[in-house]
């Protein structure tokens, strides 16, 4: 079980995100929502990052697939810049999973299947093995997402990576 991830947290209000703790999403309670905007001539305007926090106790990849598009409507919901997506404006999800013993099924559909597509957005979804720390997620770059897909693993490992002895 992991002992506590709120160590994490620091990592995201350090590089100016907003953490708030203890949020719900759907009625659906959350670990924790992180926010940043900023501007960025990369992404030609503002871009939000959301890293969204929910224990996921059914062993599916519907389910992690349902969380990711629940995660994603949080964050256009929550968002501080209401332009619409790709009119200066766009909005990056990482609906972070924390799974007690993810199966092999579960985390191949994350680590083998391109997340959803949106116009000036998209979400990632990753999944925390609770027990050992371990992070999957997609690891390739499709054509279409050339420009970002290094950026997003980066940001995942360099959020949510996990010293040794956190998880037991």
């Amino acid at each position: 079980m992991l002992k506590d991830i709120s160590h994490l947290y620091s990592k995201f209000r350090e590089n100016g995100f907003e953490v708030s703790e203890h949020e719900t999403m759907d009625g659906v309670p959350l670990l924790a929502s992180c926010r940043q905007t900023n501007f960025s001539f990369t992404k030609f305007g503002f871009a939000e990052t959301f890293f969204i926090f929910r224990e996921i106790y059914e062993n599916s990849a519907e389910a992690v697939r349902i969380f990711s598009s629940q995660a994603f409507a949080y964050a256009q919901k929550n968002r501080k810049i209401h332009l619409p997506c790709g009119f200066f404006e766009s909005v990056w999800v990482f609906p972070v999973a924390i799974m007690q013993n993810p199966s092999p099924e579960v985390i191949s559909s994350v680590e083998e299947n391109a997340p959803r597509k949106h116009w000036a957005a998209g979400e990632m979804p990753v999944i925390m093995n609770a027990r050992s720390g371990a992070l999957s997620y997609y690891r390739k770059t499709p054509i279409w997402g050339y420009a970002y897909y290094a950026g997003f693993r980066k940001q995942i490992e360099k959020y949510l990576f996990l010293e040794r002895g956190m998880a037991s």
